[in-house]
């Protein structure tokens, strides 16, 4: 027995048991606990924060991605793509559009507070029991088994056991609990960011600037109008150094990511970052650093930029944006080479498109991005920690490089990756057999049912248009 193995503090009463538990109710655990409930399982879903969503809905992403490989055919399908269909059907996203940016094929802009709407009506579909507010605080193991972990509830602590977990808290917090072995490369770790929401933007005059001064942004973007329903812009590096010598940024910034719903006036920036972990920050010191750059980036953007004279601060993100941390030892691990060389594997059960983005909180840019000229496959083994017989990872702790995980850790992957290991869950679950013993080809069946696998063999997994900028006329 490891952590968690004194009892004496733990009202037995209120023990819960399930089938399949799943930490973290982020894209990743949202998509594992759906799959999980729907494959048979009972599935209960646990959550620190006090709602679903995670990192997408809450950090306010300025959209999803990696839904689509860089000729347009959909690598991503499944939960993902379903929870795209029931938030366009609520009006909350336009759906899979054209990159403005030329960084990807395609992205998916979504509103933010609808979206975690969707994935709980979803939950609820599938039967899923979500307990929110609800962190992971200890692991019962037996050797390499998971027995039951500790959750600390509004009132008070519980217990909660399973024969098979699933570790999609982004920082592998179940796993590490338990014991597993993590790749943690504190020193080349990306930073954290918060980005922020703006109101009252005047559109005419930004889009106008951009017109007007294309060398201020990325190579390519393209500049939308007014009238269209999202804009995506990224650059902007003229202003942001006018801003740093005024004195108006301390941060020195060479680029920003602006997307924006020009009908709304609404924008997100994605610009400000603090070493994670570095400089002695711990998650309180580096939000209230980010906290200065967000205000000082708020009065930047009112005095420098054109359009954000009346721009108001009209949201936060409710947690740091974190790109990169624990990453679980698996009996695979993505690398580089696996990503960039398209590398293909008879044990895929996911599979990823999006370019290698890393980045540097040393640098006032972008470290690198390397671009992918197709798609690669996901194998089992990297959602299998080397050191428990009874336990998944998926989304951003799943086992990969650093520049590895530049590429898995983007949101429409983490969607595939949950998904397979939720239904991998239900099947231990049901076989009572090890993680590592499963019968991959059946689970690659179930996956291919259900739209995550197969695009592999050149059959896209929605048939569609390529995919273009909304009309105007559209609402």
């Amino acid at each position: 027995m490891t952590t968690g193995e004194d009892h004496r503090m733990i009202d037995l009463t209120s023990a819960l048991d399930a089938d399949v538990v799943v930490a973290g109710a982020g894209s990743a655990g949202v998509a594992a606990a759906v799959a999980a409930a729907e494959s048979g399982a009972r599935t209960v879903l646990v959550e620190a924060s006090g709602h679903v969503g995670g990192t997408l809905a809450w950090q306010l992403l300025e959209h999803s991605a990696g839904f689509h490989d860089v000729r347009g055919n959909q690598v991503v399908g499944g939960v993902g793509q379903r929870i795209v269909d029931r938030l366009r059907q609520y009006g909350g996203t336009p759906g899979h559009i054209a990159d403005d940016v030329g960084y990807t094929a395609t992205r998916t802009p979504v509103n933010h507070a609808e979206l975690a709407m969707a994935e709980a009506t979803l939950l609820a579909d599938a039967g899923v029991q979500v307990l929110l507010n609800c962190p992971v605080v200890a692991a019962v193991t037996d050797g390499r088994r998971v027995r039951g972990l500790d959750i600390e509830t509004p009132d008070g602590r519980r217990h909660v056991t399973a024969p098979v977990f699933v570790d999609a808290s982004g920082d592998a917090v179940l796993a590490t609990l338990a014991g597993a072995t993590v790749h943690d490369d504190v020193p080349h770790r990306q930073p954290a960011s918060l980005l922020l929401k703006l109101g009252g933007v005047d559109f005419a005059a930004l889009l106008a600037y951009a017109a007007d001064h294309p060398d201020d942004l990325r190579p390519g973007n393209a500049v939308g109008s007014p009238d269209d329903e999202c804009v995506n812009l990224w650059g902007f590096g003229r202003l942001l150094d006018a801003g740093h010598r005024q004195g108006l940024l301390e941060l020195r910034r060479t680029e920003l990511h602006l997307a924006g719903w020009p009908r709304r006036g609404e924008a997100v920036l994605n610009v400000t970052r603090v070493p994670w972990p570095g400089a002695g920050l711990d998650g309180g010191a580096a939000y209230l650093r980010l906290s200065k750059q967000v205000l000082e980036v708020v009065r930047w953007f009112r005095q420098l930029v054109p359009g954000g004279r009346e721009a108001y601060l009209s949201a936060v993100a409710d947690r740091l944006g974190v790109r990169e941390s624990r990453r679980v030892v698996g009996l695979a691990t993505l690398t580089r080479d696996d990503v960039v060389s398209g590398r293909r594997h008879p044990d895929s059960v996911a599979t990823g498109a999006f370019p290698i983005d890393i980045h540097d909180a040393s640098t006032p840019g972008l470290e690198h991005a390397d671009t992918i000229a197709s798609s690669y496959d996901i194998p089992f083994g990297c959602l299998v920690p080397r050191d428990l017989d009874n336990a998944l990872v998926a989304g951003r702790c799943v086992s990969s490089t650093h520049e590895g995980n530049g590429s898995v850790r983007i949101t429409g992957t983490c969607f595939a990756t949950g998904e397979a290991a939720g239904v991998a869950a239900a099947l231990v679950a049901d076989g009572a057999t090890t993680v590592a013993a499963l019968d991959v080809p059946r689970l690659q069946d179930l996956l291919r049912r259900r739209g995550v696998l197969g695009a592999r063999d050149g059959v896209t997994l929605q048939a569609a248009a390529p995919p273009r900028r909304p009309a105007a006329s559209s609402a």
